[in-house]
């Protein structure tokens, strides 16, 4: 399998918010949730912001943008991953394990000692991947209709980095 993992460009706008809308579709759909998913709701001038803002990087498999994730930073110190997802038709591939790297890399070079993200907790899942990932669940909150739990990964174990400009996000 033919795979390139790199920063997004203008151009890749369309094809990040496609793959967008297929992952949280599937999470939507294998959840069997009734509150609105965001992600969903994106447009292209909010993908294009992100790209143009943050660091989004994707994986192209011959070609074919097939994978995205964004991260911002939030804190000298904390970075957050969101809106990361895999085409549908080719999950368990390992490919979104090499996009969590590149971001995680990525924000560790500029400065991350953590790296922080939310997701529902009953996808059980997802949630067993990112404990995979070295992630913990640092707190839940059903702030948005549903238990969200924050998982953090330390890039710098024993630091103690202000984990509450997470909690806004």
């Amino acid at each position: 399998m033919y795979l390139a993992i790199r920063r997004a460009t203008d151009e890749d706008t369309d094809a990040v918010l496609k793959v967008t809308k297929e992952s949280f579709s599937l999470y939507q759909e294998e959840l069997h949730v009734d509150y609105e998913v965001k992600a969903l709701k994106e447009t292209i001038a909010t993908t294009l912001a992100d790209i143009r803002e943050n660091a989004v990087f994707v994986a192209e498999r011959f070609g074919v943008l097939v994978g995205a994730i964004r991260i911002k930073k939030l804190s000298d110190d904390l970075w957050y991953v969101y809106r990361f997802g895999v085409s549908p038709n080719i999950t368990n591939t390992g490919l979104g394990s090499s996009l969590l790297d590149a971001a995680v890399e990525f924000a560790h070079e500029n400065g991350a000692k953590a790296v922080a993200l939310h997701t529902n907790s009953k996808y059980y899942r997802l949630a067993r991947y990112y404990y995979g990932k070295q992630f913990y669940v640092h707190s839940t909150s059903f702030d948005r209709g549903y238990v969200r739990a924050l998982f953090v990964l330390e890039t710098e174990p024993g630091t103690g980095v202000d984990l509450s400009p997470a909690f806004l996000q």
